[in-house]
């Protein structure tokens, strides 16, 4: 696994955060699944978009290095497989790990559902674009 963040491995702060991701599973999941995008690229690869330009279509605002990154990183972490298929055909998968992980973010999806998560963002934004 890499480490738990960019910060020097010897800050107190960095200690901090191993000793709590050591002693809370849940702690240890958020870390494991932070950054803006980690969650959504699981979820696309999940859903057939496996590789990197489909990736980047599905996630328009998200730019190529924070893709190339989030990857990276999910690899690294054991829940995605990087398959090279061909000198232009590079495909992801989710590992075992990930698929458990899938259920429940079926679950988070159909809570934002029920309680129109997205509706409320979008009636946000819309009232920060028109200043009110």
């Amino acid at each position: 696994m890499r480490k738990l963040s960019p910060r020097k491995t010897t800050s107190t702060s960095y200690q901090n955060e191993v000793e709590l991701v050591a002693g809370c599973p849940l702690a240890a999941a958020v870390t494991l699944l932070r950054g803006r995008w980690k969650v959504l690229v699981l979820w696309y690869v999940h859903h057939g978009i496996d590789r990197f330009a489909s990736l980047k279509r599905a996630i328009a605002p998200i730019s190529e290095k924070m893709l190339f990154e989030h990857l990276r990183e999910l690899e690294l972490d054991g829940l995605l497989v990087r398959r090279v298929e061909g000198p232009r055909a590079t495909r992801y998968h989710l590992t075992t790990m990930a698929e458990g992980l899938m259920p429940h973010l079926e679950a988070i999806a159909r809570w934002s559902e029920a309680h129109t998560i997205g509706a409320k963002w979008a009636k946000r934004r819309d009232q920060v674009a028109s200043g009110t």
